[in-house]
């Protein structure tokens, strides 16, 4: 699903991968947080998310802002630009979901989430 989201982001000339979008969703219905919390909730090194982050803010999808609770703190949030794009992006992984699930009765996709996020919840614990 990755790699076909990547294909259909380039095809309609959005310069973003399918880990950038990740980040930007979480943001986007989380609101602005530190990159230590946004690497919590993605699951990622701290290397990993300092060069997600790196790439986000040099393509202009998010910026770092002072935390009003905390000056010491930098929060990263999504800009003008990453909400104007927001909704194509949405729109094509949407629609790879859908092809993803093709067939599947209601019933299906209920016990694959289930499933799922079983499978997730069971990963979480074993890395603690």
């Amino acid at each position: 699903m990755s790699n076909l989201l990547a294909t259909r982001l380039k095809a309609a000339g959005i310069e973003m991968t399918p880990e950038q979008w990740g980040a930007i969703i979480m943001l986007l219905n989380d609101g602005a947080m530190t990159q230590g919390q946004l690497g919590a909730r993605l699951h990622l090194e701290k290397s990993s998310v300092s060069r997600l982050i790196n790439g986000l803010e040099k393509r202009g999808w998010i910026e770092r802002i002072k935390d009003r609770n905390d000056s010491r703190q930098k929060l990263v949030a999504p800009t003008p630009k990453a909400l104007d794009t927001a909704e194509h992006c949405a729109t094509l992984a949407r629609a790879i979901h859908e092809e993803a699930q093709l067939g599947m009765n209601e019933h299906d996709k209920i016990a694959s989430r289930s499933l799922l996020s079983r499978i997730i919840r069971n990963l979480e614990g074993a890395s603690r």
